[in-house]
């Protein structure tokens, strides 16, 4: 059976059998269909509006044989999408919310992925970053990560195998460094190219060589700068390298 666009009235309660409507339909009260399936199509404009007018709330209702499970909906003016163990997500101008069942904004522990079923990456814009204990505040904020290679600079020695690693966490700054068999002359015990510019404040560094005379296990990070230095123990003198072939391994531990 087809419905024309200026079709006749029929009476209270019709019972139709495949019905095509050509046209537009309108409905005022309740319109039931028991169907197999639905297709809506429409040319270059939208094939399905559902509108629900006076209060806010369910405006689609997912069933599955007969009990509710979820539903879409709109609450404080933004799109929500809902299950009824009161999981939801609910679109507002600036963020994406957490729902009960209602669309009601809610504080709520949920996960993305769940155990054996990890979610993939999640891409950060520039200048974005995750903000931990439900907290707001730059104190929060986890906005970097990075790790690499860089390439130690040791002050008078040539040669040999210069190779270094870095991890970099919000601002701390963890660099790795390594040479061996390099030729040493004697000269300030130091090493340029850090991966980052130190900040303010002196950074901390350990090592063990056989390369600087007397023998030091400590230096600092220059601030505002990428080279650290290797000092003598218990004094704030600089160490000489040795002559000679020589070996060396620290870590450097500063903010940026």
């Amino acid at each position: 059976m087809t419905i024309k666009k200026h079709g006749g009235i029929f009476g209270r309660n019709p019972t139709f059998n495949d019905v095509n409507v050509d046209g537009d339909l309108t409905v005022s009260g309740n319109l039931s269909a028991n169907i197999e399936a639905t297709t809506v199509t429409a040319d270059s404009t939208v094939p399905l509006t559902v509108n629900r007018t006076g209060s806010q709330g369910d405006t689609i209702q997912i069933e599955d044989d007969g009990t509710k499970i979820g539903t879409v909906g709109v609450k404080g003016g933004a799109l929500f999408l809902a299950d009824v163990s009161g999981t939801g997500l609910r679109f507002e101008s600036n963020g994406i919310v957490m729902t009960d069942g209602d669309g009601d904004k809610i504080a709520a522990s949920y996960s993305l992925g769940l155990g054996a079923y990890p979610i993939g990456s999640i891409f950060l814009g520039s200048g974005h970053g995750i903000y931990m204990d439900g907290n707001n505040g730059l104190a929060n904020k986890f906005d970097d990560y990075e790790e690499g290679t860089w390439t130690p600079v040791f002050n008078g020695v040539t040669g040999g195998s210069q190779r270094g690693t870095y991890t970099k966490v919000g601002d701390l700054v963890t660099a790795y460094g390594y040479m061996d068999g390099g030729t040493a002359t004697v000269v300030q015990a130091s090493v340029t190219g850090l991966p980052f510019a130190a900040g303010s404040e002196k950074g901390a560094v350990h090592s063990w060589h056989n390369t600087w005379t007397p023998t030091s296990n400590g230096g600092w990070v220059y601030q505002s700068g990428t080279n650290l230095l290797f000092i003598t123990d218990n004094s704030l003198s600089a160490e000489n390298a040795a002559s000679g072939t020589q070996s060396c391994m620290f870590v450097a531990i500063y903010k940026t």
